[in-house]
């Protein structure tokens, strides 16, 4: 697994990463001033846009822990 995701409370997810690949991906993505909070786990997405995220990260060829939501 290279980043894994956690649900929060109010609709938050949580990434975190967990290899070296997933912290590369991490830091092309995201300004340096945002660094330390992904790396650390500090950081949350809304649901409005985690699927985007993640779906980006497996086309770069990450394992990502995610289950997608299907809204009712």
């Amino acid at each position: 697994m290279d980043l894994i995701t956690s649900r929060l409370d109010q609709g938050l997810v949580q990434v975190n990463p967990s290899s070296v690949h997933g912290v590369f991906w991490l830091q092309t993505h995201f300004p340096a001033s945002e660094w330390d909070a992904l790396l650390s786990g500090q950081a949350a997405f809304g649901m409005d846009c985690i699927d985007d995220l993640v779906n980006d990260a497996r086309q770069a060829g990450l394992n990502v822990e995610w289950e997608a939501t299907v809204p009712n």
